[in-house]
């Protein structure tokens, strides 16, 4: 037999796919045009190779503006960061959405925004190179 045998289970299922999709084009819409988050906190990790355990830095309390647009994610932290999208990456995971940019050196990088549990209310987003990662946990702005 296939299918969910209990009616919390079905449940679960719909609210679930209610958050998905909901999630899902908050996310897609975010890029579509032009939009903003702050970031409340930020952290970088490093590693030696791509693939390698990350060693992550402190947590730093923040107030960084990101504006998200279309074409280009910019950072207004103590560097500029500017990153051109290249494509979205197909992502088979609820909630995530990542897209593949160059930054102003023409190093890839992938740029993701996703909800963690772990930060109820917030956005995620995190800058990812072979040997480096930021991380920003945001509020819309």
């Amino acid at each position: 037999m296939t299918g969910f045998t209990g009616c919390g289970q079905q449940e679960n299922f719909k609210n679930m796919k209610k958050l998905f999709f909901g999630l899902l084009f908050m996310l897609a819409s975010s890029l579509s045009a032009q939009s903003y988050l702050r970031a409340e906190s930020f952290s970088m990790g490093v590693r030696q190779s791509e693939g390698s355990p990350i060693t992550w830095g402190e947590t730093t309390e923040c107030s960084i503006l990101i504006e998200l647009y279309e074409t280009k994610v910019i950072i207004n932290s103590k560097v500029l960061q500017t990153y051109y999208v290249i494509n979205q990456i197909t992502n088979f995971t609820p909630g995530v959405v990542s897209w593949m940019c160059k930054d102003l050196n023409g190093i890839t990088c992938k740029f993701t925004m996703m909800r963690m549990e772990k930060y109820p209310g917030y956005m995620v987003c995190q800058v990812d190179y072979n040997d480096a990662i930021w991380f920003y946990v945001c509020t819309r702005n």
